[in-house]
C-alpha cells in the first residue's frame, strides 16, 4: 500500500533532465525524469490510468535518439522486444538494456503492426517516454487499512488500494505479497527489482490472515525467503494493533523475520491509527501512551540482542511511539542509514540533528535577516508541535524574527489523527484565528508536490486566497523552512 514516501528507490533505471528539442540528449536508456514521474504521474496515477492493455504506449520521442531513427512515434504501442512480451516500461528497459541486436514488434497509432530491427551501438539511447502502468489493486480487506476511513471529499486516489511490487521497487510502497504469483516473484529476481518493501504484520499464519481479512492464510515467509535467497534486498513493516499482533505474536514475528537477515535489512513497527469513520473500528484497540512506553522497553531488549548478534538493531519503532510515551528519541546512530525513514522511523531525529546544525550557523549574516523581519505562521500537527516550537523560538531569539508555530487540529479525519502529514487544507482554514503575520508555512508532507494539493483537494492557492498572504510548505528541514520563509516574505512585499 501507498505509504507516501518522498524519494525514489530506483536502482536499475536511469533518468535524463529535460532539454531543448534541438539539443542532443544525455546518454541514458530512458527518458523519464523523477520530477515528471513523481508529481504528474505517481500522485495522480490511480484515477488516470487503470487500463490493462497489452504492450506499452510511447508518449514522447527524443529527436536524434534510436527510437526516432526507427520511426517510432508518440501513440505507438511496443508489444514485444526480441519476441518477449512487454507489459510496462520496466520490461522494455530490461529486455533492451543489454542487447546489441533488438527486434521490436510495434502496433502503430494507426493500427498497423510492424517489426523493427536495429543494432544498438555503444552509448546509443532509445530516447522514449512511456505511459505509466496501471497499478495492481489490493485484494485484501485489512482491518487496519487507512483507506477504509477516508472522509467524503478525500482525493479519489486515496481510495485506491495498490498491491504492486513494481511500485514497491520504484517508490517504496509496501505490499503484503499475499496474492503474488510465482511468475511475479521470478520477475522481481530476473529484473532485479530490488529493494522490495513487505507488509508482514504477523508471521503467525492465522493472525496475519485475520489482519489482512483473507479467507485463507498465505506463506509470506516462504516468499520472502525466496527473494532473499536470490539477492533481493527486503524491508518489512508491522502495523501494530494492540491485543492482536503485539505481545508474544510480535515477539514471534520479529524472531522469524530476523532469520532472514541480512537479506531482510530492517523491520519498521508503526502504530495502528483509526478514527470513528473506520468500518472495522470495533475490532481495533487504540495505541495509548502507556502501551507505547511498555513497547519501547520491550523492543530495546531485542535491539540490544540484535546489535550484538547481527551488527544492527534490525527492528525500529516509529517516532510516534516515543512522542506518545514522552521518551527521548534515540540518537542518530540508532537509525544507521535511516532505512525506514519514510515510514516515520527516525524522521524526527534527522530533523533535530539538522536543526541543531542550522542553529549553530550565523543565520543573520548568511541569510541577511533584518531584525523585525520574518513575521509569519508555521502550521504543524499536534504530535510534532513540541518538537518544532522550541527551535522556532531559538530562531526568533537569534535573528529577531517573529515566527509563531500554530497547532492544527485534525477535523478532516478526526481528533485521533495528530500527525502533520495528514493535515487537510480545511483543517488549516478552520484554524484561522491562529494564523497571523505576512505569510503561512504548512508541513511539506501535508501537501503533494504536484500543485501543492492537500488530501481534501484544497491547494496552497486556496489558502492564499482565504488568508490573503502567500503560502508554501516548509521543506524537510529547519534550514529549508527558513529559506522558504524568506521567499514568502519577498512575495508578501513586507
Amino acid at each position: 500500500m501507498l505509504n507516501l514516501r518522498f524519494q525514489f528507490t530506483i536502482l536499475n533505471l536511469q533518468f535524463r533532465t529535460h532539454h531543448p528539442a534541438v539539443s542532443r540528449p544525455t546518454p541514458n536508456p530512458l527518458c523519464y525524469t523523477p520530477e515528471i514521474m513523481y508529481t504528474e504521474l505517481f500522485e495522480t496515477i490511480y484515477p488516470i490510468n487503470t487500463r490493462k492493455e497489452k504492450g506499452v504506449v510511447v508518449t514522447a520521442v527524443d529527436p536524434f535518439a534510436l527510437g526516432d531513427e526507427l520511426g517510432i512515434q508518440p501513440g505507438d504501442r511496443i508489444m514485444k522486444v526480441n519476441r518477449r512480451d512487454v507489459h510496462d516500461f520496466l520490461d522494455f528497459q530490461f529486455y533492451t538494456g543489454s542487447e546489441d541486436q533488438v527486434q521490436l514488434d510495434v502496433v502503430k497509432k494507426s493500427g498497423e503492426a510492424v517489426s523493427l530491427e536495429t543494432r544498438v551501438g555503444e552509448g546509443e539511447i532509445w530516447g522514449l517516454d512511456f505511459e505509466y502502468f496501471a497499478p495492481r489493486q489490493c485484494a485484501n480487506d485489512c482491518i487496519f487499512c487507512f483507506c477504509n476511513q477516508n472522509p467524503q471529499g478525500s482525493r479519489e486516489s486515496l481510495f485506491f488500494k495498490d498491491e504492486d511490487t513494481r511500485l514497491s521497487f520504484l517508490h517504496g510502497n509496501y505490499t503484503t505479497m499475499s496474492s503474488i504469483s510465482k511468475v511475479e516473484l521470478d520477475r522481481i529476481v530476473e529484473q532485479r527489482l530490488s529493494p522490495q518493501y513487505v507488509s508482514v504484520h504477523a508471521t503467525d499464519p492465522e493472525v496475519r490472515r485475520y489482519l489482512l481479512g483473507r479467507k485463507r492464510p498465505d506463506d509470506v515467509l516462504g516468499k520472502m525467503q525466496y527473494l532473499s535467497a536470490n539477492g533481493i534486498e527486503l524491508h518489512a513493516q508491522i502495523v501494530l494493533c494492540p491485543t492482536i499482533n503485539d505481545g508474544p505474536v510480535l515477539k514471534r514475528t520479529i524472531s522469524d523475520l530476523a532469520e532472514l537477515h541480512p537479506g531482510l535489512r530492517s523491520v519498521a513497527v508503526v502504530p495502528v491509527v483509526f478514527t470513528k469513520l473506520h468500518n472495522y473500528r470495533d475490532r481495533l484497540t487504540e495505541v495509548t501512551d502507556e502501551f507505547s512506553s511498555a513497547l519501547i522497553k520491550e523492543v530495546r531488549k531485542w535491539q540490544r540482542d540484535f546489535r550484538r548478534d547481527l551488527g544492527t538493531r534490525f527492528v525500529f519503532l516509529a517516532d510516534e511511539f516515543y512522542l506518545r510515551a514522552g521518551v527521548s528519541l534515540p540518537g542518530a546512530k540508532h537509525y544507521g542509514d535511516y532505512p525506514q525513514i519514510e515510514d516515520g522511523v527516525g524522521m524526527v531525529r534527522r530533523f533535530v540533528v539538522d536543526a541543531k546544525k542550522t542553529l549553530s550557523r550565523d543565520l543573520v549574516s548568511e541569510f541577511r535577516i533584518k531584525p523585525g523581519k520574518l513575521r509569519g505562521t508555521i502550521a504543524t500537527g499536534e504530535l510534532f508541535y513540541p518538537i518544532l516550537a522550541p527551535y522556532v523560538d531559538q530562531i526568533n531569539d537569534k535573528c529577531g524574527t517573529t515566527l509563531r508555530v500554530a497547532v492544527i487540529r485534525n477535523q478532516f479525519f478526526g481528533p485521533e489523527v495528530t500527525v502533520a502529514g495528514l493535515i487537510a487544507g480545511s483543517d488549516v482554514l478552520a484554524a484561522r484565528d491562529s494564523i497571523d503575520g505576512d505569510f503561512l508555512i504548512v508541513p511539506e508532507q501535508a501537501c503533494l508536490k504536484s500543485g501543492n494539493v492537500f488530501l481534501d483537494d484544497l491547494t496552497l492557492a486556496d489558502l492564499e486566497d482565504k488568508f490573503q498572504v502567500p503560502a508554501s510548505h516548509g521543506g524537510s528541514s529547519l534550514l529549508s523552512l527558513i529559506g522558504n520563509a524568506l521567499e514568502l516574505e519577498q512575495r508578501s512585499g513586507s
